[in-house]
């Protein structure tokens, strides 16, 4: 192989010439081991689906290769694109890592075009091995087309919060001067669980580190390290989030934790006793971890010994002493919890332990499909404008007051579907909280959302109890039916249902119901400039059907807008 033969090193890809029976004389795969000065030193463990998959091969017969190029160049008879099939132009094959070559905005598009989780990670169109973005590389120089930026300042000012609290601090992503961190400093992070594996809270800032930015894709890539703690099992989180065009929202994005946890002397199936008259619950333990009623959990094993746990979301912690040897299939295991109503809680081993564990590599996903970001926007009065004759784009006030039960939708999207949140960020501070303790949501989103724009009627409903795990002075869930009058001034008709906690299999039971024109007098936050607008050019709006509150309503916007005119 004369002077520029280079050995290859483990890991690498490899081409072997030569090997086994002639009709095959190449082979590529991935170099396995290497046994130093052996006659046959390199054990190979090959990709091409053939037999043997491992092998070792003789020194002279092995060589380092980049195998998508190696393949690229394979194919250059195959020389137009499998998707367009138009002929390749010079500077326009792309090669995957797989080794299969593509028109340059054939693979972007078809990449684009797949939903996964992280929006730069998708299938290869023909293999449907996973592609990245940045691995895609040019035939005819073999350089990559994609490259990551330090430069964050399209981010610059920007806070991304969830959606389904809408609050500055619980959870959300803040972007200064090139930084980027979350932040947990809500009051309400508690309460929802958002605490540390060994109970503690998260600081109030955890800055992401290797943070990148790709302006093709519209995507922030970082990590959050929590060690030496972790969080759901993880020490390290790694985030793809893809943004929208106008960075208005995140629309898909993944979170990915990774948990390097062995089997432990609890791992098994264990049937869980409580004590009372509650049913037993059977749990699957694997590496520490497990999942009960929708939530994953994970011992704490610094002292091995005296394992113990936190119960998401209600701060209560449960420990036991481990006895020297393993529990045997039957025998049952004493757990103490520093909550009255279950002091003493019994698992009785079903089957286990297991053996062993490979890496546990589990998913949050971001965007509409999981945890919903949008951009936060402080509420101002006089921002907001008045949409005529469209339920989009508009708020509604009670009493005039912003940010007291007052109801706001948003803007359509790409997907036509109608969105909505009640804000609840300028409640007197008398209000009652959760029947938790946990303070009320700022912004909650309207859920199960339904728009006709024939009848102009808006339904929908917030499950408090489902949506964050309490009720609200005992109410459960709430259901809306909302008809507009045909300008969009006001809301003409329709009901606010609050309903209890469902018993079993029966309805929930109805423990309040308001109507609106008569209950409840919503106006359009804008009301009173257009109708000022209207008085002024000699026109006035046509109120017919309407009740005694709306109409006293409308003339207090009016007022009010002829005040400040005036001032």
């Amino acid at each position: 192989m004369g002077a520029a033969w280079q050995r290859p090193t483990v890991g690498d890809f490899v081409l072997v010439s030569g090997h086994g029976d002639l009709s095959r004389s190449r082979r590529w795969g991935q170099l396995f081991a290497d046994d130093g000065e052996q006659d046959r030193p390199f054990l190979v463990r090959f990709h091409d689906g053939l037999e043997p998959e491992l092998s070792w091969c003789d020194l002279e017969r092995v060589r380092t290769v980049d195998k998508a190029l190696e393949d690229a160049s394979d194919q250059e008879e195959e020389y137009q694109c499998p998707i367009c099939f138009t002929p390749f132009e010079e500077d326009s094959q792309i090669v995957t890592p797989c080794g299969h070559c593509f028109c340059r905005s054939c693979i972007e598009n078809a990449l684009a075009a797949c939903q996964t989780g992280d929006p730069t990670e998708r299938p290869c169109p023909l293999c449907r091995q996973t592609v990245s973005l940045f691995a895609l590389k040019m035939v005819r120089t073999g350089q990559r087309i994609h490259f990551l930026s330090d430069d964050l300042s399209c981010l610059n000012g920007s806070v991304f919060v969830l959606r389904s609290h809408s609050e500055v601090g619980f959870a959300s992503f803040h972007f200064e001067d090139g930084n980027a961190y979350i932040s947990h400093s809500s009051a309400r992070c508690p309460f929802a669980g958002l605490v540390l594996d060994n109970g503690s809270l998260p600081p109030d800032k955890k800055f992401f580190e290797k943070t990148f930015w790709h302006q093709g894709s519209r995507t922030f890539h970082g990590e959050l390290i929590w060690s030496p703690c972790t969080w759901y099992g993880s020490e390290r989180w790694r985030i793809v989030m893809q943004f929208s065009e106008d960075l208005a929202f995140v629309t898909t994005g993944v979170m990915k934790l990774r948990s390097h946890r062995h089997a432990c002397l609890l791992d098994g199936v264990w049937r869980v006793e409580w004590g009372n008259e509650k049913a037993p619950d059977l749990i699957r333990v694997q590496g520490g971890m497990w999942e009960h009623r929708g939530m994953r959990y994970w011992l704490n094993l610094t002292d091995p010994a005296k394992p113990c746990f936190v119960w998401r979301g209600l701060g209560v912690t449960q420990w036991c002493e481990l006895p020297e040897a393993p529990l045997e299939d039957g025998q049952s295991l004493l757990w103490v919890t520093d909550d009255p109503k279950h002091p003493h809680i019994i698992w009785k081993r079903l089957r286990g332990p297991y053996d062993r564990y490979d890496r546990i590599v589990f998913y949050k996903l971001l965007g509409p499909n999981g945890f919903e970001y949008v951009r936060h926007h402080e509420l101002r009065l006089q921002e907001m404008s008045f949409r005529k004759g469209q339920l989009f784009g508009n708020s509604y006030l009670h009493a005039s007051k912003l940010g007291v039960e007052s109801y706001h939708f948003e803007e359509l999207r790409d997907d036509q579907v109608a969105r909505g949140y009640i804000s609840y960020e300028s409640m007197p501070a008398e209000t009652p909280g959760m029947d938790t303790g946990a303070p009320v949501p700022y912004r909650v989103p309207f859920e199960k959302t339904h728009w006709d724009e024939e009848s102009r009627c808006f339904t929908a409903e917030v499950d408090y109890l489902r949506h964050y795990g309490s009720t609200w002075q005992g109410v459960a869930t709430v259901t809306y039916r909302m008809v507009f009058d045909p300008e969009f001034l006001y809301i003409q008709s329709g009901s606010v249902k609050c309903l209890n906690p469902a018993a079993g299999t029966a309805p929930a039971p109805v423990a309040e119901e308001k109507h609106f024109g008569k209950d409840l007098v919503y106006i359009n936050a804008d009301a009173g400039r257009y109708l000022r607008s209207q008085a002024d050019n000699g026109r006035k709006p046509t109120l017919q059907n309407v009740s005694p509150q709306i109409q006293r309503s409308l003339q207090e916007a009016l007022d009010a807008a002829n005040k400040r005119n005036d001032r």
